[in-house]
């Protein structure tokens, strides 16, 4: 022991002199697919779904499936979407005039919040993961307007498709 009270290590030991007791031990590298997949929790896929309408429940429910590496899912989102938007054209124009269009929206909402919940990941699993990131709250704005714009092109051009005579009144 020095004066000071710490010990001396000598390197009778059979310790070389190129050991450094203060350096990180060694460690291998392993590089990662992505260090963090950016996803958006349920309530913002169905605020997205409120805001962008069918497009808008299509995009914010495929953009997580894509994500999360789920292709067959991802490609199903499309095609139920797609079916989705078709029976849409074809039953709105049965509606009566005055009928409501928050019923639907409503749909859009909790379909898209069932399922980002149900088959996707919870607000709380994407928090508590270090894998998984929030997708920014004003990214959920710019899509679910641009979805909205999509929606309204989409629906009343396939209108004009499957109902030629309204073109022309």
């Amino acid at each position: 022991m020095c004066e000071l009270g710490f010990a001396i290590r000598t390197l009778d030991d059979g310790e070389n002199m190129s050991h450094n007791p203060y350096a990180a031990p060694a460690a291998t590298l392993e590089r990662s697919e992505s260090a963090s997949i950016a996803l958006y929790s349920p309530m913002q896929a169905a605020m997205g779904a409120f805001l962008g309408g069918p497009v808008g429940l299509i995009y914010f429910l495929r953009h997580n499936f894509t994500a999360l590496g789920n292709k067959f899912a991802a490609r199903m989102c499309l095609i139920a979407g797609a079916l989705l938007i078709v029976a849409l054209v074809i039953v709105l124009p049965l509606l009566p005039g005055k009928f409501p269009s928050t019923p639907l929206t409503v749909a859009y909402v909790v379909i898209a919040r069932y399922i980002a919940t149900n088959y996707q990941a919870s607000k709380q699993t994407i928090a508590e993961s270090t894998r998984y990131i929030f997708k920014s709250n004003w990214n959920v704005l710019g899509a679910g307007l641009l979805c909205l714009l999509v929606s309204v092109i989409v629906l009343v051009g396939l209108y004009w498709v499957f109902h030629p005579s309204a073109m022309h009144a």
